[in-house]
């Protein structure tokens, strides 16, 4: 008999990650965790090296942003809200996990790491003034908490290597805006 969540189709099994059978209602209750209960999400997140349910949740995440972006921004953005999330996880998973080197587990827990924060993010990356404070949430406090309790490194060491990739990320994304506009 299987427990509630844990179906032939769910992906690794676990409870904070991606059930094939139950689309909406995992998207949700994944956002649902990681804002209610971000410490939680990541002690029970699975440690292993499976990218499907991370990889499912980004996919599922860039359509909501794709339709915000496509109200805010264009249609160019709101295509690239679906084909980025992906690639762009894999590049700021590498600068997480040279942050925090020495840690436990290796590169793809890393980027689990990261790619629920960042799904998390994405809708929010459309909406003008929310996007900054929510690069903040996302950027710092989840994956600082998430590598703070995965990857076991030092609290205080996974909020500085978050924010400084955080605030030169942010600093990177004002500046192409500003030459954008020109």
């Amino acid at each position: 008999m299987a427990k509630r969540g844990y179906t032939r189709d769910t992906i690794r099994g676990g409870a904070s990650d991606w059930d094939v059978s139950r689309p909406f209602s995992s998207y949700l209750r994944l956002l649902g965790s990681l804002v209610a209960h971000p410490v939680r999400f990541f002690e029970v997140l699975p440690k292993v090296s499976d990218v499907r349910a991370p990889a499912l949740f980004l996919v599922f995440s860039g359509l909501p942003a794709a339709l915000l972006w496509l109200l805010f921004g264009g249609l160019y953005p709101a295509l690239a809200a679906i084909i980025v999330p992906l690639p762009l996880s894999f590049v700021l998973s590498t600068l997480y996990h040279l942050g925090s080197v020495g840690g436990r587990y290796g590169y793809l827990i890393t980027w689990r790491i990261v790619a629920y924060p960042l799904g998390f993010y994405l809708p929010f990356a459309a909406v003008p003034v929310v996007r900054w404070l929510a690069a903040v949430y996302a950027g710092v406090v989840l994956v600082g908490i998430g590598l703070a309790t995965v990857r076991e490194v030092g609290a205080v060491r996974a909020v500085l290597v978050c924010a400084t990739i955080t605030g030169l990320l942010s600093c990177a994304a004002y500046l192409a805006v500003q030459l954008a506009q020109r």
